[in-house]
């Protein structure tokens, strides 16, 4: 037997979006949990196919469900993350499936690991029948090895993205002091928020696959597609440039070794902006508003200058003459 708290040590927080066919095998995983202690704010964002019906059907008074009339009027997960109660908060997809020990493996770790803030677990790949899937676009995409806070941060900037958010536990009190996540990022306010719990804390992975990911032809708006590819783009600009502001500012010499010798920091940012210029894509678009910003506040371009010399301007100026930044290139996803 359980007992509802009436204040649940997790709070789970699932956006729904026309996923009528799998969202109550996403719904009961949660509610199956051997951790009892947890609420469920379901929050659907518009569905038009009855997706919300089959939520409203289920019966257990730790779930909650919000309908939202339309479609993107309001971000999902910032909503449900406002009315969350509980210490620590995991996030499901309406499409995904939880293994029976999850929450429970992972609430172990973070309450005996204070410095983690932010704890995922290895995954499967399934297909639209729930079977394991590897022949996708996703096979590989997520990892399981562990590394230090500084390493992430570099594996983070240089490749990108490699954690599931369904398979993801944060902790409330700093999920709040982050501000949640950013409205105006699609493909990639996920890894926007990995970036800046890892400038706060540490970040592990438990090694046992206990998050299905369901991976379906057309269906995910991270597959691969021109628009999602040049959308990720645009956005990795917008992630890149939490290494341009405090804290991990000031931290990029221990990030970066390469930059130890840039002591201000105009000079690291345009150190950093400079180095993965030529990638293109949305590195070069993060090193142009970079650039630009340095060159609009006066101490930070007399800092660059004094440190690299005028150069980086003569550059700068340049490559706004010629082609486009090639959105179309490969970025991470």
């Amino acid at each position: 037997m359980w007992f509802r708290r009436s204040t649940p040590r997790v709070t789970v927080v699932l956006a729904a979006y026309n996923h009528a066919e799998f969202v109550r095998a996403a719904v009961m995983s949660v509610l199956d949990q051997t951790l009892h202690d947890l609420e469920l704010i379901v929050v659907d964002d518009g569905s038009s196919d009855g997706t919300p019906d089959v939520v409203a059907a289920i019966r257990d008074p730790r779930l909650s469900l919000i309908r939202m009339p339309l479609n993107r009027a309001v971000h999902p997960r910032n909503l449900a993350i406002g009315r969350a109660r509980g210490r620590f908060i995991a996030f499901q997809n309406s499409d995904d499936v939880w293994s029976p020990a999850k929450l429970a493996a992972q609430v172990a770790a973070m309450e005996a690991r204070p410095e983690l803030a932010l704890c995922c677990t290895a995954t499967r790949i399934i297909g639209a029948d729930g079977a394991p899937d590897g022949d996708n676009w996703a096979n590989g995409l997520f990892t399981t090895e562990n590394r230090a806070g500084l390493a992430w941060l570099r594996h983070f900037f240089d490749i990108g993205n490699c954690l599931a958010i369904s398979s993801a536990m944060v902790r409330r009190r700093q999920l709040l002091r982050l501000g949640g996540f950013r409205a105006s990022l699609v493909q990639l306010s996920d890894f926007d928020l990995w970036v800046r719990l890892a400038a706060i804390g540490e970040i592990a992975i438990l090694p046992d696959a206990l998050c299905d990911i369901r991976i379906v032809e057309g269906r995910n708006l991270s597959g691969p597609s021109p628009a999602a590819g040049r959308r990720t783009q645009i956005e990795l600009a917008s992630v890149l440039e939490n290494f341009a502001v405090p804290p991990l500012l000031d931290r990029l010499p221990e990030i970066f070794p390469e930059l130890r010798d840039m002591t201000t920091r105009g000079a690291r940012k345009v150190a950093l902006a400079r180095r993965w210029w030529p990638r293109d894509g949305g590195y070069a678009l993060f090193a142009d508003r970079v650039i630009a910003q340095v060159m609009e506040n006066q101490a930070e371009r007399a800092e660059a200058v004094a440190a690299l010399g005028p150069d980086f301007i003569h550059d700068f100026i340049a490559r706004r003459g010629q082609a486009a930044f090639h959105l179309q290139n490969g970025a991470p996803q």
